[in-house]
């Protein structure tokens, strides 16, 4: 495995559960879209994978860690969704993009960092539109601006630069559904209150 994987390895099999198992919030506007087959790229536990899968999708989900994979697919088979779900431990900076096309590629809150050889997300989301179908959808989001608690270098982005980076890069023709900076109140793991915005970028591959 690559430092990054080992990384993130050893933060999962750490901890009995990383995350909490909700579906990201942004999801929601994918509810009135037909499904198809979907992508997520940094999908943790799944729990994005198993919302798209309990919704139609024949959806697979990409993540640096054995244990997040596992995981997921230990949830798949206990909702009765295995045959909707698969997972590839791969880290995506270093290894061939899975077979498209998707009808769907989702990448939440996978940021990178200021650090040499940090993921460069611009990067990784035009080499995600080459997977994404005729009339398919990219779909992301990222933090713009952090919670005061936030400690971490993870980088943020607004969602005008994203959107511009990913379009000047793309090959073909796409319409912007969503590209929206959003506020939303959080709280930290010590219980304090306070708000995050993040960036929410939609783009629709624009059909022959």
């Amino acid at each position: 495995m690559s430092s990054r994987q080992t990384e993130w390895e050893s933060r999962y099999a750490a901890a009995e559960r990383l995350w909490s198992g909700a579906p990201n919030d942004w999801l929601s506007l994918a509810t009135d879209w037909i499904p198809g087959r979907s992508l997520d790229v940094g999908c943790g536990e799944g729990a994005d994978v198993l919302w798209l899968a309990e919704h139609g999708w024949r959806a697979t989900g990409v993540d640096f860690a054995p244990t997040a994979v596992e995981r997921m697919l230990a949830e798949a088979r206990r909702r009765g969704l295995a045959e909707r779900v698969r997972g590839l431990v791969l880290d995506l900076s270093a290894a061939p993009l899975p077979p498209g096309p998707f009808d769907l590629v989702t990448s939440f809150y996978v940021h990178g960092g200021p650090a040499p050889g940090s993921l460069d997300l611009p990067r990784l989301l035009v080499r995600l539109t080459e997977l994404v179908d005729e009339g398919g959808r990219l779909l992301t989001a990222v933090h713009c601006v952090n919670p005061p608690w936030h400690r971490h270098h993870a980088l943020t982005y607004r969602p005008e630069a994203l959107t511009d980076a990913v379009l000047d890069a793309a090959a073909g023709t796409w319409d912007v559904e969503v590209s929206e900076e959003r506020w939303r109140d959080a709280v930290s793991p010590d219980g304090e209150p306070g708000r995050r915005s993040d960036a929410v970028v939609c783009l629709r591959r624009s059909t022959a």
